[in-house]
């Protein structure tokens, strides 16, 4: 029976995290620590080959409940997105800013030193920077992929890319997709539209290279973090807190405006006129105000749920 509860926790934790693809801003590394399982996810993912019966184990039950999320929750939090992204992004940003403190402890307490600020400094500005590329990038969002070898590589590669990044605590694959232009096309119209079975094929051929490219990716980078994480932790914690206040403010650039259009990649991004659309969106401030306190409240809970298990 205990065995059993732990697999059903591991599938619900995978759940939670996989919801960071489907939510742009919002980065799976960061809710794996709020989890308690990122330590252990670098490990069983960096040692796959040599751990494979134990690292399967625990791999097996959490992908399981990150794919579920995924395609059960990709076409729901699209169309709350649609609705009102000030509000289901301000409950994720709840959600970081509850778990800030959780993430210094791993810091040891210790005061920063020169590498330490230097780690947080840039991982701060890598986020600014793509917070800035993503605003001057002028390219439309792509809403179909054409099947070619060209475009399956390019989508494999893709694949690569966002999985990374969204093992990184504070770094968003979703948003990533957004600022390259591929969330409609891969998100929106593919994932959340994965049980539509009159695209079934076409799908299918989207899919399969871009988990390919995903896996790829994330076995990759979880053997670089992991070992960073070994051999120079302070400076790893300061950088994970760089990426994670920097993702709050790149969270607040996707919030857009409803009004605007029915899309949400096509929808008018609120910071070209912040106090217009709170003018006249009051209702929605103080909504939005509420997700944050619930998501703050929410991820105090997560932190009690890691502390309780003890750290993975």
């Amino acid at each position: 029976m205990a065995g059993l509860l732990q697999l059903l926790i591991l599938v619900a934790k995978g759940f939670i995290i996989g919801i960071a693809f489907v939510i742009p801003g919002v980065s799976g590394g960061t809710l794996a620590i709020y989890l308690g399982v990122y330590k252990k996810l670098l490990h069983s993912i960096g040692n796959i080959f040599k751990e494979f019966k134990q690292s399967l184990m625990f791999l097996g039950p959490l992908f399981l409940g990150i794919g579920i999320s995924i395609v059960a929750l990709a076409k729901l939090f699209g169309l709350l997105l649609e609705w009102n992204s000030f509000i289901v992004i301000g409950f994720f940003i709840g959600l970081i800013l509850g778990g800030i403190k959780q993430i210094y402890t791993e810091t040891e307490g210790g005061k920063p030193n020169v590498a330490s600020i230097l780690s947080f400094a840039f991982a701060f500005s890598l986020i600014i920077l793509l917070i800035i590329f993503g605003k001057v990038r002028t390219t439309t969002a792509v809403e179909t992929i054409d099947i070619s070898v060209g475009n399956l590589i390019l989508v494999f590669f893709l694949g690569m890319v966002a999985s990374a990044t969204m093992i990184v605590p504070g770094i968003s694959g979703s948003a990533l997709l957004i600022v390259l232009g591929f969330y409609t096309a891969i998100v929106s119209n593919v994932v959340g539209n994965i049980l539509d079975f009159g695209n079934l094929l076409y799908n299918l051929e989207i899919i399969i290279p871009f988990a390919l490219g995903a896996a790829v990716g994330i076995i990759l980078i979880s053997r670089l973090i992991e070992y960073v994480l070994k051999h120079y932790k302070v400076q790893t914690y300061y950088a994970i807190l760089g990426f994670i206040i920097a993702s709050i403010i790149a969270m607040f650039f996707e919030i857009r405006d409803p009004a605007t259009a029915a899309d949400f990649t096509n929808q008018t991004p609120i910071y070209s006129n912040v106090f217009g659309y709170i003018g006249s969106n009051w209702w929605v401030l103080l909504a939005g105000a509420i997700a944050v306190i619930v998501g703050f409240v929410a991820s105090k809970q997560l932190s009690k749920i890691e502390l309780k298990e003890g750290a993975a």
